[in-house]
């Protein structure tokens, strides 16, 4: 039986979510990922052996559902009412992060092919081409990567090998600025005047592509964090 702290709510809650891991395999559920493969592209750098352990656990404490897999198809995980409720506290989380500890990324942080993945989770369904568009991604610097997205809305997928067909775009960007982009640090046309973005193809794709994305989840924190250190180093 599990041994609490203390008898309080909050020591329970810890118990089940105060872990590097856990609150991210909830993340990852709460943006789309159903099968074990997606949830794992989305935590790259948890192993395998620990997500199926989490996976597991949140399943036995109702946060999450498992569908049995169908004959030659993945099974599907997916939140339970309980595990839809605890979604807001953990983006909160986030938010709270975003406006009081967060900064710039390290090299370290720098992982183009997560930024990949990255994208096509917030991609906007709507805002999508309807005709087919393939996209190279061509990422430099620390966290170099290459990869393609496969657009025809409201659909975009990820892939890591070369599809053998002619791209309609070509970007070519720092990860490091693009990661900052992502999260609603800096406009694309800054990074397109400061030559760490540049997208080449047909000009209304060109000026479409950085609309097909929401990077204002964590915005808000983030300006509000960057306004009291420059307010902080001008005083």
């Amino acid at each position: 039986m599990p041994i609490h702290s203390d008898y309080c709510p909050i020591a329970l809650g810890v118990e089940i979510l105060g872990d590097r891991w856990t609150p991210l395999v909830i993340r990852e559920l709460s943006v789309g990922a159903e099968g074990f493969n997606d949830i794992h592209r989305g935590l790259p750098r948890m192993s395998r052996t620990l997500l199926a352990q989490r996976l597991r656990a949140l399943e036995r404490h109702g946060l999450i559902s498992r569908a049995p897999a169908e004959a030659g198809r993945p099974g599907r995980y997916t939140l339970t009412e309980s595990g839809q409720a605890i979604t807001p506290i953990i983006w909160s989380l986030g938010q709270w992060a975003a406006e009081w500890v967060f900064d710039d990324p390290d090299d370290e942080d720098c992982d183009g092919l997560s930024l990949v993945w990255r994208l096509h989770q917030i991609a906007v369904a709507d805002r999508l081409p309807f005709e087919r568009t393939l996209v190279h991604m061509i990422l430099t610097g620390p966290g170099a990567a290459e990869a393609w997205l496969d657009v025809e809305a409201p659909v975009m997928t990820v892939c890591r090998d070369d599809p053998r067909q002619d791209t309609h775009l070509r970007v070519t960007a720092n990860a490091r600025q693009m990661h900052r982009w992502l999260l609603g640090r800096v406009p694309f046309r800054a990074l397109s005047d400061t030559g760490d973005v540049e997208v080449h193809g047909p000009a209304p794709l060109a000026r479409a592509f950085p609309t097909w994305f929401n990077t204002t989840t964590f915005a808000p924190g983030l300006q509000r964090a960057d306004r009291r250190r420059t307010e902080a180093a001008s005083a």
